[in-house]
């Protein structure tokens, strides 16, 4: 039998035809349905994809390639080690078993189609956002003791996006998720000031996701690898800029964020350039009163490791030990049953650490 002590601070859950049932009436008919057909498809593996406002999500070749194991009905869904109704969480009894299987006690459910931009249409955007909330919150609430769950926001919405920082703090959220730039506009920018004072108001972290928020980034890249390296994962540091070099921290000194499913590594590369060249924009005005690597010693910025990381000890030291997270990413391709484990089997972290990275630090940042 596995040691259950982990907080796995990033699982996912891959929507289905129900998550959308809670749509406002002005747009139930533009819910998004499933679309099928071996002739349609350029790969083997996806040979299903949501239909949305005209467009086919994900997108696995050309301009604006995306990817996800959204819709289940797909190949790729069906193949992985993982049961379909413990991946759409409409068997939780099967999700918990998953969870046990790899050790975990608590874990936070992140969505996995919302990091895509669905529709130039930010009202429908939030709508679809908004069933979301609803959906997995009813099924978070089968096992609130092991199951918890992250809003997303709807940041391309400023007047909806604060009503749903309220309304997540009601309906159980422990967390809310956004993208590393809000469109195209970077997170830093003063229109996004009320949903931090939001998120400060009720005592909710953010958490920067992977995920094609950055419309110019994603249009770049035009097959699978180049979609997940640059366009998924760049927008992450583009948020950590903002949120450490643009004076976020400064404004809101209440406010906790962590960066998700980028690994950690990048942050001593980003750090020390921003420190690099912080004296340089202090005097054209920079929006930070201090160096990146200041706003790190205050314990408000956490980063999800992965397990296999070599540089792991080193980005420890930098943003602290008490501000690093381990992620299960279940049910993701990438998940491996062997990760936590490989955590503990390491021999250059401490005992204490490791127990911090697994547990503790996850309970901290959740406020669980």
């Amino acid at each position: 039998m596995k040691q259950i002590d982990v907080v796995d601070a990033d699982s996912h859950v891959m929507e289905v035809r129900e998550t959308w049932a809670f749509l406002d009436d002005e747009f139930r008919h533009r819910a998004p349905v499933v679309v099928q057909g071996e002739g349609l498809a350029t790969n083997s593996h996806i040979d299903a994809w949501w239909l949305i406002d005209g467009q086919v999500h994900p997108r696995l070749w050309g301009k604006g390639t995306t990817f996800s194991g959204t819709p289940l009905e797909m190949k790729f869904a069906r193949d992985k080690v993982f049961n379909i109704g413990s991946q759409g969480m409409t068997d939780i009894d099967a999700r918990i078993r998953d969870l046990d299987a790899f050790g975990i006690d608590i874990q936070v459910i992140f969505s996995s189609i919302l990091f895509h931009r669905l529709t130039d249409d930010a009202r429908f955007e939030a709508a679809l956002m908004r069933s979301y909330n609803t959906w997995i919150s009813q099924r978070c609430n089968e096992r609130p003791d092991r199951l918890k769950w992250a809003a997303v926001i709807p940041m391309r919405d400023r007047e909806a996006c604060v009503a749903e920082v309220r309304r997540a703090r009601e309906l159980g959220a422990v967390g809310l998720m956004i993208g590393g730039t809000a469109g195209q506009t970077l997170l830093h920018h003063p229109d996004l000031s009320p949903f931090y004072a939001a998120a400060c108001e009720v005592d909710l972290p953010v958490c920067i996701h992977t995920g094609w928020s950055a419309p110019g980034l994603t249009r770049t890249c035009e097959d699978p690898y180049a979609a997940l390296i640059l366009s998924f994962t760049l927008p992450v540091l583009m948020g950590f800029f903002s949120i450490v070099g643009g004076g976020v921290l400064d404004r809101f000194p209440k406010l906790r964020v962590a960066f998700l499913e980028a690994g950690s590594e990048w942050i001593p590369y980003m750090v020390g350039r921003m420190d690099h060249y912080h004296p340089v924009v202090a005097m054209l005005g920079n929006r930070s009163k201090k160096p990146p690597s200041e706003y790190l010693k205050e314990g408000r910025v956490y980063v999800t490791c992965e397990a296999e990381e070599p540089l792991l000890p080193q980005v420890i030291e930098l943003v602290g030990e008490d501000q690093i997270l381990i992620e299960g990413d279940i049910p993701h391709a990438e998940a491996r049953e062997t990760g936590i484990e490989e955590l503990r089997e390491r021999t250059d972290i401490s005992e204490a650490v490791k127990r911090k990275i697994l547990r503790e630090n996850g309970l901290a940042f959740y406020k669980l």
